[in-house]
């Protein structure tokens, strides 16, 4: 009996002089002193739990417990695929096997072996007797509602088992994306060596002895929000090649969820910096697979580590951020990306896989083609590791000060596309892939383009709307268009999104505006300026409260500014050149937000207001670009350029020569032969394709 007291007593002074006394504080102390619900009803060893010093069973060190024999779903994503990175491999059993000392953590974390099922308590071979023990499940397992629960399904829980290869690259035409680990973690996280390879485990972020929050290797701060943040640090590397402060890095706000505050900092203040990581992601139990999100994609986003969107400084509705960046209140109107009606589809490196791709791509994975993997999330157009806060626009306007298409802090570090450019009027089919964009519509086109469209020019993008919620008399789906077809900087006009206007190669003089036809900040420098899909497509209230961005919103097309009418009014009818005023406003049409309607047509003011000529009778009802001069439209055009209203197609023009300014038009410079029945243009007797008459040809689109 002396002799078993001894043994007793040693097994205890070993604890204390090993680990600093400090295990004897924490749930892994499962004797019957132990702090936990879960532990012994009478066994009073601690260290018997888990280790023996003679006659061990498979494991390390001196491991005196029962190994599962679970068969684990593994942890696996397209991002691992896709870089074709070593995915982890199932748990081995015996020592020396890649994960075998996690399988000794999940010896009782998986639920499948009695805590109580050890192998020698002094000297004694317990064989099917187990230790009596309480707050345990059925059979003596671990409950699954214990917090330290974590089953046989391992791919909602950070990789174990799994090879550390920091060399690992994906490259893109433009530029690579690594694997984003450092070299060798910092200290004093761990590595174990299996045949000559690193690998992670449960132990190398966890030290089951530590009095730490989760046992973290890394417990210096008393904030436990920055010691779990650290932790991940420890190996991840968000910024390996520039030093950029991202917004999340930096972000101020705190939470007010009560349990976050109390698991993280027991009850102080925990701030989205003070997370970082773990705003998104958690090491265990991601309800987003397979990226350990918190919830499922735009969840995450809304609500961060909190259980709910109210008490989350993130970017839900009725979050505790400003409205202007409650970005999921402008995602549920009318007309939005489908970031909320989409889920499970987005895939790390999609961006690469568009129609024409020669990347090898692993089976069953999804890309950006619309045939098969039509999504939108946030990450598609934001790096949420790189976002930094700075935005294109000011927050009390609707225009930038200096118009320009280069990526603002919030977009980027964004994966993107440049297409090669054909000849006029031809669907680009060819594209470069950019790791990083570098302007915005790089990353507008991965989806609205052939890259994502395939061969067809237009499809329904799906969003129908409802006379209900957005006052249209005529309830019509939105028909999404290949913008790079439109763009074409070889097309005869185009906004300036790919390029400024004078630098068009498909155009020719006079290739800009004239400044008095443009209000500010457009009629600054004129022919120099690029400008944003987003200057255009928007939320309803950009300049008084909503987020900024082509979010969603509840007007067709998701035009923004002061005027969101395109190209027929609030009841129904087209927009004409009646409708211009002396100060050449438009009240409600959508061009009239930038352009000054009364000076290009200065010379036909009076007698265009007569007229009352609809503006979709000469121009494409698309304007983002056109095979002809100033955005102009032939008969011969198809839908939706040539616009169809109440069963017939407006465009009436067969041929159409620049003016060398506003007041050089003439009768002459345009060949519609049905205009005014018959009227002033209709007496030119020139054909839409007589380029010797120094009219725009065109032929029908393909």
């Amino acid at each position: 009996m002396k002799a078993l007291l001894k043994i007793s007593v040693i097994s205890i002074s070993l604890a204390t002089l090993s680990f600093g006394g400090t295990i004897l504080n924490t749930k892994h102390n499962l004797s019957v002193t132990g702090p936990g619900t879960i532990k012994a009803s009478s066994e009073q060893e601690v260290c018997v739990f888990c280790h023996i010093p003679h006659n061990t069973r498979p494991g390390k060190p001196l491991w005196n417990r029962q190994m599962p024999t679970s068969n684990y779903i593994m942890y696996e994503s397209e991002y691992l695929k896709r870089t074709n990175y070593p995915l982890p491999a199932d748990l081995g059993i015996t020592e020396g096997t890649p994960g075998s000392l996690s399988r000794q953590c999940l010896s009782c974390h998986d639920g499948t072996v009695a805590i109580g099922s050890i192998y020698m308590v002094r000297g004694t071979v317990l064989g099917n007797t187990l230790i009596d023990m309480i707050g345990v499940g059925a059979n003596g397992m671990m409950p699954i509602d214990a917090n330290g629960f974590i089953g046989t399904d391992l791919s909602i829980h950070h990789p174990v088992g799994i090879e550390y290869d920091p060399t690992n690259v994906k490259n893109f035409d433009v530029g690579s994306k690594t694997i984003e680990l450092k070299t060798t973690p910092d200290a004093p996280l761990k590595l174990y060596t299996y045949n000559g390879k690193k690998y992670v485990e449960c132990s190398s972020c966890h030290d089951p002895h530590l009095e730490s929050f989760k046992f973290l290797r890394v417990h210096t701060s008393p904030n436990n929000a920055i010691n779990v943040k650290n932790t991940c640090m420890s190996c991840h590397d968000k910024n390996p090649n520039d030093a950029l402060t991202t917004v999340h890095q930096s972000a101020t706000p705190v939470y007010s969820d009560s349990n976050v505050l109390s698991r993280y900092n027991n009850g102080g203040s925990v701030t989205v910096s003070n997370l970082y990581c773990v705003n998104c992601h958690t090491p265990h139990n991601g309800q987003g697979k397979p990226y350990l999100l918190r919830q499922v994609e735009q969840n995450t986003c809304y609500m961060g580590a909190s259980n709910s969107r109210s008490t989350a400084p993130c970017h839900g509705t009725g979050s505790t951020l400003p409205t202007n960046k409650q970005i999921e209140t402008v995602l549920n109107r009318p007309y939005a990306h489908p970031v909320n009606t989409i889920d499970g589809v987005h895939t790390n490196f999609d961006t690469l896989y568009g129609y024409g791709s020669t990347q090898s791509d692993p089976a069953a994975s999804h890309s950006v083609k619309w045939s098969d993997s039509k999504h939108a999330e946030c990450m598609d157009c934001h790096n949420q590791h790189r976002a930094g806060a700075t935005k294109h626009v000011p927050d009390n306007q609707w225009y930038p000060d200096n118009p320009t298409n280069l990526v603002s802090e919030v977009i980027r570090k964004v994966q993107g596309v440049e297409p090669v450019w054909p000849a006029q009027w031809t669907q680009p089919t060819s594209f470069t892939t950019l790791a990083e964009s570098t302007k915005e519509y790089q990353i507008c086109l991965k989806c609205h383009s052939y890259w994502a469209l395939g061969p067809t020019l237009a499809q329904n993008a799906g969003e129908v709307a409802t006379g209900a919620t957005d006052n249209w008399i005529d309830v019509e789906a939105v028909r999404a268009t290949d913008q790079a077809f439109e763009f074409n900087p070889n097309n005869k006009s185009a906004h300036p999104v790919i390029m400024a206007l004078n630098n068009r190669p498909g155009s020719y003089a006079p290739k800009a505006l004239p400044a008095d036809s443009l209000f500010y900040p457009w009629n600054q420098n004129p022919g120099t300026q690029t400008m944003y899909c987003s200057d255009c497509h928007g939320a309803d209230n950009e300049d008084s409260g909503d987020p900024k961005g082509p979010h969603g919103s509840s007007f067709r097309f998701m035009l923004k500014g002061p005027n969101k009418y395109w190209p027929t009014k609030p009841d129904g009818t087209l927009f004409s050149t009646g409708d211009i005023q002396p100060d050449g406003s438009v009240p409600d049409l959508f061009c009239a937000n930038c352009h000054n309607l009364n000076y290009p047509h200065k010379q036909w003011g009076g007698p265009m207001r007569r007229v009352n000529a609809a503006c979709v009778e000469c121009h494409v009802a698309v304007p983002h670009g056109s095979p002809v001069s100033r955005l102009i439209g032939y008969t011969n055009f198809p839908e939706p350029y040539n616009y169809n209203h109440n069963g017939v197609k407006q465009l009436i023009m067969k041929g159409y020569k620049k003016a060398s300014s506003p007041a050089a038009y003439a009768a002459s410079n345009a060949y519609a032969p049905g205009c005014g029945g018959g009227g002033c243009h209709g007496r030119q007797d020139y054909p839409y394709a007589d380029n010797g008459a120094g009219y725009d040809p065109v032929s029908p689109l393909p």
